[in-house]
């Protein structure tokens, strides 16, 4: 079992810290998720699954832009290759998008679980299919 000293060292160095600060920023896109989820579903009255549409895009721009400089201090060479990381950024919460309605609306409707409840639970779903495919294919050599 880890001690919390070996945790803070993981999170200090090597690809530790990066997880640590990808966690950061997306505990601040969930928060960003869950309040549009939130507005949208309840006071624009738009259906959940339509408003976590809306809410998982605001995230996903949110995230991208957040982890491109607080996460892994990435400078694009230049718009071209900033377009192109935020393609395939997209390209990958696309799939990370999908794991999460369908689990938003298998925990909503097939368990009867609150929607605020069951998006927080699929966000910590996806969190590791983002992480692993966003340092693999949209920031290359962090740093």
């Amino acid at each position: 079992m880890l001690s919390m000293s070996d945790l803070k060292s993981i999170g200090r160095t090597g690809r530790g810290r990066f997880v640590y600060k990808f966690a950061l920023v997306g505990a601040t896109g969930a928060v960003v998720n869950l309040a549009v989820l939130w507005f949208l579903t309840e006071h624009v009255h738009i259906y959940y699954v339509i408003s976590a549409l809306i809410a998982i895009e605001s995230s996903i721009v949110w995230n991208f832009f957040l982890n491109t400089k607080a996460t892994f201090n990435y400078d694009f060479m230049d718009m071209g290759a900033l377009f192109s990381a935020m393609f395939r950024y997209h390209i990958i919460s696309f799939a990370g998008m999908l794991i999460n309605l369908s689990v938003l609306f298998a925990l909503t409707e097939g368990a009867k679980i609150h929607y605020l409840a069951a998006e927080s639970l699929a966000i910590l779903i996806v969190f590791v299919f983002n992480y692993l495919s966003s340092t693999n294919y949209v920031w290359h050599n962090p740093g």
